[in-house]
């Protein structure tokens, strides 16, 4: 729903946000790496889900049988 993507969205720009704060808190940047790095994190941010999304498509009915267990066992892992 659009309230779910608000919400990625708003969890990954924080993500972005906090790292880009960090690296420019340690010495002044320039206008031109500020915005470079500004460039090369919003170009990757909104090109991770778009690989994600064509991988599980593509992936979709091979795991379709046993798409539960790898969540599970994925969680446990990470657990």
């Amino acid at each position: 729903s659009l309230f779910e993507l608000i919400l990625i969205a708003l969890g990954l720009a924080m993500d972005c946000f906090a790292v880009a704060v960090g690296l420019c808190a340690c010495h002044r940047q320039s206008w031109r790496s500020i915005l470079k790095m500004a460039f090369l994190f919003g170009f990757f941010q909104g090109l991770m889900p778009v690989i994600g999304w064509l991988a599980g498509g593509s992936l979709r009915d091979m795991i379709a049988s046993s798409d539960h267990w790898i969540a599970f066992a994925l969680l446990a892992f990470i657990g």
